[in-house]
């Protein structure tokens, strides 16, 4: 990965000579802001001497779902197979084993939201380095440049060092008013402010579960009808974090799912895990940092899912 820092006068010029220096799929790791100037800490996130995961691809190996017909043969024998523990074992027949035995019954394109981003409230949830504030960032780009919708950032996310920082800075690139809610107050304070513009976006703390003020506020805003709740899921996390993840958000009264790093998933096995155990469809799949770029419908990728997978 080749890193350099850019100091700059503003974050558009930054943007630039980025680009122009590390290529189309830079990455920016962090923004400091020094005496009215930018230092910004960038990446090129190729790796030489590494085979590359190709972004909203399936594989060969995914499509003939050899590890899925594996385990099914493995678990169907009456020996236990040596060196595998209990635990592990228990973990295969709970999950995979259920991969395996509905995968014929799943109809993928049942599971496409097709009316994201619809309603006046956009409230985006997710554990901690779930991708949810690039996504964020992601959503934003589409409503005001793909749809051409006024809209603004509203975030709770104040309570670790750097917790909104870069939500905030990709909104001033974008051009994007940007508001930090602390508490009820703020939320009556801006309240006429909101009524100006089509949707706002609100960016959740990863923390949630451990700030019981915000997460009253939260759940206030996510019941009212007014209220689209996205939860963000991450395809590199282990499935037991992922039940666990929307077994919490889920009382959040959440519509539907975007899952997030997608070019970094193990195997298709991950994505199967989500679309059999619960009823929550997907609206938008991300692969990488780039904003607005590595976002794409869900539609898209299912499309292609389901010709592999009929």
């Amino acid at each position: 990965m080749k890193m350099k820092i850019f100091n700059v006068d503003n974050l558009h010029k930054g943007w630039v000579k980025i680009r122009e220096d590390l290529g189309d799929n830079a990455i920016i790791l962090s923004i400091k802001e020094i005496d009215g100037k930018f230092e910004i800490l960038a990446a090129s996130p190729e790796k030489s001497g590494l085979k590359k995961n190709i972004p909203f691809k399936i594989t060969e190996r995914d499509s003939k779902l050899y590890p899925l017909n594996r385990l099914a043969n493995i678990l169907g024998n009456s020996e236990i197979p040596r060196g595998v523990e209990g635990s592990i074992l228990d973990e295969i027949k709970t999950i995979y084993l259920k991969i395996a035995d509905n995968i014929n019954n799943l109809n993928i394109l049942d599971k496409i939201e097709k009316k994201p981003l619809s309603k006046k409230f956009i409230t985006v949830l997710g554990n901690i380095s779930s991708g949810k504030s690039t996504t964020i960032a992601k959503l934003s780009a589409i409503l005001k440049f793909n749809k051409d919708k006024k809209i603004a950032v509203a975030s709770f996310d104040f309570y670790k060092i750097g917790g909104s920082e870069s939500l905030k800075k990709f909104s001033e690139i974008m051009q994007i008013p940007f508001f930090l809610i602390k508490n009820e107050k703020d939320m009556i304070l801006y309240k006429d402010a909101f009524e100006e513009f089509d949707h706002i976006i609100f960016d959740t703390p990863g923390n949630i579960k451990h700030l019981p003020e915000v997460e009253k506020i939260v759940s206030f805003i996510t019941n009212s009808s007014q209220s689209e709740n996205i939860l963000t899921i991450p395809l590199t996390r282990k499935e037991n974090i992922i039940e666990k993840d929307i077994n919490y958000f889920s009382k959040f009264n959440i519509n539907h799912l975007i899952l997030t790093k997608f070019d970094e998933m193990d195997s298709m096995l991950t994505l199967l895990f989500i679309l059999l155990n619960w009823n929550y469809k997907i609206s938008y799949v991300t692969d990488g940092m780039d904003v607005p770029k590595d976002i794409k419908e869900a539609s898209e990728i299912f499309t292609q899912l389901n010709e592999v997978y009929r």
